[in-house]
């Protein structure tokens, strides 16, 4: 079977073409796109126009999954960072024949704990079970953890915030599933004189409303909370990058942050483990390395620190990981008609 899988951003998208044979899954060729795409259809059509000599073969592809930043809604998503809408009916008329299925981007991140992208994973706080000098994320081992059967949280910040839900079937022949959540959007509690100062400098910056996770974590956020602290406006991209950042107020403040947010999950859905995705801390992962980031994690009221203790948190920094995600749901959902909506 012939996937063609897309990860569709505000800031880029990725189309990768791979082969299906059973379980096991072969990337073949990619392209990224950048953003400023006026409609769906448009995007779809630079496709064709940049592999000319593939279009009979891209035509003839079975499957199509397209990844996009939003909830979904009756086969679409409006695109929460972007202008325009990712739908069926586009890929209907490009794509004649084959499935479709459009899910949350994030459910793709989910569904790549489960997919080579994950091989490589760097383990942040051991947990439970899970030793330091563990080699790397083992998919099998999902079945074997402290809570087996209970979720992993799959959080990421990157040009928005998401939130998904791993859930591992329980026994064997029992299939996995991936909820997914606008949990970005949830209010973001700040604490102490520091937090409320940049609280109350954020608010009208963001038109007066309730400030979310997302404001705070995002890569827009970062920004914003560097401007708060250093007194300018500059891109993560640059201001990470500068010596002594991993050392500085914003890492440490931004960090703080992040362990608070994957502490609310975990406390939240008691995972078997937390993975922190997305490119932010792909880019910069002093950014969840630093030392407030596991002390806020372990900290919380009533005795759940120990609780917290038992999770592992693992940071996925693959490139291609939504990429490699949204395939591997397209191999276990696309077999099964009665999951997937044809196009």
């Amino acid at each position: 079977m012939d996937i063609l899988a897309a990860d569709i951003g505000g800031t880029e998208s990725r189309f990768f073409r791979f082969s299906c044979n059973g379980s096991e899954i072969a990337i073949k060729e990619g392209l990224v796109l950048s953003s400023g795409y006026y409609s769906f259809e448009s995007l779809l059509g630079k496709i064709f126009s940049c592999w000319p000599e593939d279009t009979e073969s891209l035509k003839k592809v079975s499957l199509l999954i397209f990844a996009a930043a939003g909830p979904v809604k009756e086969g679409h998503v409006d695109m929460t960072n972007a202008s325009f809408r990712v739908e069926e009916g586009p890929a209907r008329v490009r794509f004649p024949g084959a499935r479709c299925i459009v899910m949350n981007d994030f459910e793709a991140q989910a569904w790549a704990c489960l997919s080579p992208a994950m091989r490589e994973a760097e383990l942040i706080l051991p947990g439970r079970g899970v030793p330091r000098e563990s080699a790397g994320f083992d998919t099998a081992s999902l079945s074997g953890l402290p809570g087996s059967g209970a979720p992993v949280a799959v959080l990421g910040a990157g040009t928005g915030l998401g939130a998904a839900w791993l859930l591992p079937g329980r026994n064997k022949g029992e299939a996995t599933r991936v909820l997914p959540s606008e949990g970005g959007h949830i209010p973001f509690p700040f604490e102490g004189e520091e937090e409320n100062a940049f609280a109350a400098w954020l608010s009208p910056r963001l038109g007066g409303g309730p400030i979310t996770a997302e404001h705070v974590l995002s890569g827009p956020g970062l920004a914003r909370l560097y401007e708060f602290l250093c007194g300018k406006a500059e891109a993560p991209a640059v201001f990470t990058g500068k010596p002594g950042f991993a050392d500085s107020a914003c890492c440490g403040l931004y960090a703080r942050f992040y362990g608070r947010f994957c502490r609310m999950a975990a406390l939240a859905f008691l995972p078997q483990a937390v993975v922190i995705t997305g490119g932010v801390a792909g880019k910069s992962p002093a950014l969840v390395r630093h030392g407030e980031f596991a002390r806020e994690f372990f900290r919380a009221g009533g005795g759940q620190g120990a609780l917290l203790a038992e999770i592992p948190v693992w940071l996925n920094r693959h490139p291609l990981a939504g990429l490699w995600g949204a395939a591997r749901a397209g191999a276990a959902l696309g077999a099964s008609d009665a999951e997937v909506r044809a196009c």
